[in-house]
């Protein structure tokens, strides 16, 4: 299931992605899979596609069979003893052997009688207990496109929480595949650092003391699919209780040393973030402050679900008020069905006969949203937003890359607030213009790691009142406020 792109349908259900050579040799070398260690040591990839990865594996066996050793015929019997693989495709499983045999015939071999399974990696359990190392790119593939497969993966503990993803799936299928002292090395999504399906996956890797190395490669697309990934190593029977941190070097196309983290260190309010070591202090103070009173409210700006309709010029002012779009931070009008922040009745409104005339017109479209219990359907799809309308407000992008990509503007009363965030707030503006452009928010929100394309991060209006509220304790002592004590039982 590895490397040159093939249709999105199929990427999309089979969770396909081919794999680069340099991923592959840095998932190995960082797996400590080379040098003479590797004799005689079982190898699998659980989701071996075409072959990428039992490609190299077969190099880096042969070359260190040859340096001590010219029997070809103990050398093909190692390889169809040690080297393993299981592919779901039939296809794909009898490329993965053409590649196979061809890379073997560079080393004068002809025949070797290979252990690639063609099968449904969920149900095989053969291979639990016995492998040295499990290296590879499982599949990523969302549940809702899991199809059959969906009852069966459920089982599985990693598999307990949110909308899980079949390569979480994977690391626990990999793990059982590991003996005492075995290595996991794979490429996947980083989302387990902090989605909700990745909860007891996190949980396991802590507790069990697995994570030995990690490499997050950012916003450095390694496929052709917008997925934002990692290297991780684990490693069973561990002395040492750290994990070494790398980031990864795109020039070069290499993982860069970067800090030895303790469980501690990373490990933050039942999430996990990378960086050196004293950023992640940082990070941590923000997240486990308490606060004894709240200073600002962080909201979602309007959410009509159907903006084309609503947001535009109009040839009439009634029941219209002025807008801002947070994530340009330009003004429009706002077609707004309500007073006092509830729905007016649509005799009432339609008393405008341009009004009636635009409702009656684009009834159908309206007709066609996911709405809210109560929402009407002349009014917003979600009623987020609407009651703070006649208070002042901040309106704020959640997508920046510097801090010169940030776009504050004051709201004033009767303004409204869409596609983006929106602050409620008694502190003084130039107070919160201070806190906000900074490198200190650009580094926060950097180590949220919440990516988006073009190396833009995002953040979510929970994110932004936590840095907000401890700034601004900061600047005032710390007064009435504590940090929480960490746990991550």
């Amino acid at each position: 299931m590895k490397a040159e792109a093939i249709a999105l349908s199929e990427e999309k259900l089979n969770g396909r992605f081919y794999t680069p050579e340099f991923i592959v040799n840095n998932v190995l070398d960082l797996s400590s899979y080379y040098g003479q260690t590797i004799l005689k040591k079982h190898a699998i990839d659980n989701s071996c596609g075409d072959g990428a990865f039992l490609v190299a594996i077969v190099n880096r066996y042969c070359n260190e069979f040859l340096k001590n050793s010219t029997d070809l015929q103990i050398l093909s019997e190692e390889l169809s003893t040690y080297i393993h693989g299981i592919e779901i495709d039939e296809i794909e499983s009898k490329k993965c052997i053409d590649n196979l045999n061809s890379t073997i015939r560079q080393f004068g071999l002809n025949n070797v009688n290979w252990d690639i399974n063609c099968a449904d990696t969920l149900t095989i359990d053969k291979y639990n207990g016995k492998m040295d190392f499990v290296l590879g790119n499982p599949p990523y593939v969302r549940v809702h496109n899991l199809g059959s497969s969906f009852d069966c993966i459920k089982k599985f503990s990693f598999a307990q929480n949110g909308m899980t993803d079949l390569y979480i799936v994977f690391y626990e299928i990999g793990l059982k595949m590991l003996n005492e002292n075995g290595i996991l090395g794979y490429i996947t999504p980083s989302s387990f650092f902090n989605s909700l399906a990745g909860k007891y996956m996190r949980l396991h890797l802590v507790k069990n003391n697995l994570l030995d190395k990690i490499v997050d490669l950012k916003h450095f697309q390694a496929f052709t699919a917008t997925t934002y990934t990692t290297i991780a190593i684990l490693k069973n029977n561990r002395q040492q209780n750290t994990t070494d941190y790398y980031q990864f070097e795109d020039k070069n196309n290499f993982p860069y040393y970067v800090d030895t983290l303790s469980v501690e260190d990373y490990y933050i309010c039942d999430n996990f973030y990378f960086a050196e070591k004293n950023k992640l202090q940082e990070l941590k103070n923000i997240l486990t402050l308490n606060i004894a009173k709240d200073h600002f409210a962080v909201k979602n700006g309007f959410a009509t679900l159907a903006d084309s309709f609503f947001i535009g010029n109009f040839d009439f002012d009634e029941f219209t008020i002025p807008i801002v779009k947070a994530s340009t931070g330009k003004q429009y009008k706002c077609l707004f069905p309500y007073k006092n922040g509830r729905l007016v009745s649509y005799e009432e409104l339609t008393a405008n006969s341009s009004l009636k005339l635009y409702l009656e017109t684009y009834k159908e479209l309206l007709l066609k949203r996911s709405l809210e219990r109560n929402s009407g359907w002349y009014g917003f799809g979600r009623t987020q937003g609407i009651n703070d309308v006649y208070r002042c407000k901040y309106s704020i992008n959640a997508l920046l890359k510097t801090q010169s990509d940030l776009k504050l503007i004051k709201c004033d009363k009767g303004v409204g607030v869409y596609s983006g965030l929106y602050i409620l707030t008694e502190i003084e503006e130039n107070t919160l213009r201070d806190m906000l452009f900074s490198e200190d928010f650009v580094s926060y929100v950097s180590l949220l790691g919440k990516y988006k394309n073009g190396g833009y991060y995002t953040f979510s209006s929970k994110d932004l009142k936590n840095y907000l509220e401890y700034k601004y304790s900061q600047r005032n002592g710390f007064e009435n406020e504590q940090f929480s004590i960490f746990s991550y039982s």
